[in-house]
């Protein structure tokens, strides 16, 4: 889990929806801003019906964001597609590093 200070808190999101970037890829869509510094990662219901398997997701796409937290100079709001299950952790970060750069 990201520390509070790196978290995108819930008054930053309308403006980093508004004013944010997006950017999609095979597993992964994300919304970049440079209005104010965070991560958030979203798995809705349609993505994974279970809140297990949504919680698994949504662990692996922060771990992955954790590790390239110096890499990211924006804040992130990501949303990961279901297939990122079926990926190993080195496919997901390689891909998170191609649709972050």
């Amino acid at each position: 889990m990201f520390p509070r200070r790196k978290r995108l808190s819930r008054a930053e999101f309308p403006s980093a929806l508004k004013n944010g970037r997006r950017v999609s890829s095979a597993n992964f869509s994300a919304i970049l801003s440079k209005n104010a510094a965070g991560y958030a990662v979203i798995v809705s219901k349609k993505t994974a019906r279970l809140s297990v398997t949504r919680h698994r997701i949504k662990r692996r796409a922060l771990e992955a964001l954790r590790r390239l937290n110096s890499a990211i100079p924006a804040s992130v709001i990501l949303y990961p597609r279901a297939s990122v299950l079926d990926m190993g952790y080195d496919e997901l970060k390689q891909e998170l590093t191609k649709l972050l750069s």
